[in-house]
């Protein structure tokens, strides 16, 4: 007999997974005519920012008292991403530093641990955090990102550092699609492409959580599955000796060849394709695929790694797996990656009904 007892989080996520369960069957009421479109995958790997892109193209986007209300976020990003380096820096190295970058870290790391919402950089904090970013050690652990678990998105803020320090800043859409806030539960929205009314749901929780609600979605129309594959050399944030890559291909095995998405078409993401070139050139895929016996070229790369994904399909012979390799934070090529994903759900619908 196991132990009653359970911890906050515990409580937590079952309070956010019975919340799912009666959101969900309450919808289903309201659901008829519409496509139900379902976006997973590990954490941090880019689905909200899809979800962003989806609303940016074929929704409301987003006005400027959106993006305002999102400055806070930027600000947390770049000093809790800052703090994350600092902490590294100091289990990977142990040099001496000069008493004012000790001061400055002392100051960012206290920041990360206050429980406010981050505001506008005072100057203190705005020249701690360029001495720090400039710092050779804090750069040299930098280089070393792929250790520890790192936002990817930090050095695009830390190049616009200056524009977001400017006291009338209001960040642009591409900083909106760039901030990182962490999916708890389920996010859901409904919008309308090419005459069909989408509900799109972006999926969430911590990967322990995800078989105790993954079967309330056993009606959905589609499933795009998203990959970082910029991951193959990086762990994972819930448990450090994991490899990000290799859990994500275990979630999407299971995702593929579940019964509660038999019926449900397969799109697979194989997403931040521009940093896994960038990451090409200094680290082979090899480091996580020992069987790869091929060069670091990219196309042969994807490739293969779109090959490692795809057999893993039990039901190929009924069953296809629509592939796209893409970059979430390039609208445009998102734009025409989503009319495609679109054009075949319908089209798929519509040979359901004999319709077609």
């Amino acid at each position: 007999m196991g132990s009653t007892c359970s911890s906050p989080e515990s409580k937590e996520q079952n309070r956010i997974n019975s919340i799912i369960d009666k959101q969900i069957r309450k919808d289903e009421d309201n659901e008829i005519g519409n496509q139900k479109l379902l976006l997973l995958g590990t954490g941090e790997c880019g689905k909200s920012t899809i979800l962003k892109q989806i609303n940016i193209l074929h929704s409301s986007g987003y006005t400027k008292t959106d993006l305002k209300n999102v400055a806070g976020t930027v600000y947390s990003n770049i000093i809790q991403g800052m703090a994350t380096l600092i902490k590294a820096k100091d289990q990977f190295y142990h040099e001496v530093t000069s008493p004012e970058l000790d001061a400055d870290a002392q100051h960012i790391l206290a920041l990360a641990e206050s429980s406010k919402d981050a505001m506008p950089f005072i100057p203190l904090t705005f020249n701690s955090i360029k001495r720090l970013w400039h710092d050779p050690t804090v750069q040299k652990t930098f280089e070393r990102r792929a250790e520890f678990q790192m936002m990817d998105t930090l050095v695009y803020f830390m190049n616009e550092i200056d524009r977001i320090n400017d006291p009338e800043y209001i960040p642009t859409v591409d900083d909106m699609l760039r901030i990182r806030i962490p999916t708890m539960g389920v996010v859901q929205q409904v919008i309308e492409i090419k005459g069909t009314k989408f509900r799109i749901f972006d999926v969430g929780g911590q990967r322990s959580e995800r078989r105790k609600w993954i079967h309330l979605f056993d009606n959905v129309n589609a499933t795009i599955f998203i990959s970082a594959i910029n991951e193959y050399n990086q762990k994972l944030n819930e448990d450090g000796n994991a490899n990000r890559m290799k859990e994500s291909i275990k979630l999407f095995e299971t995702i593929c060849n579940s019964r509660w998405f038999v019926q449900a078409a397969m799109i697979l993401f194989l997403n931040k394709r521009d940093l896994f070139e960038q990451k090409l050139k200094t680290t082979s895929i090899n480091v996580l695929f020992s069987t790869y016996l091929g060069s670091n070229d990219y196309a042969e790369c994807v490739a293969y790694i779109q090959l490692r994904f795809e057999r893993l399909n039990k039901y190929a012979d009924v069953k296809k797996i629509y592939t796209h390799v893409t970059c979430a934070t390039d609208t445009n090529q998102i734009q025409l990656v989503i009319d495609s994903v679109v054009d075949m759900v319908i089209g798929r619908n519509l040979r359901g009904t004999g319709m077609e």
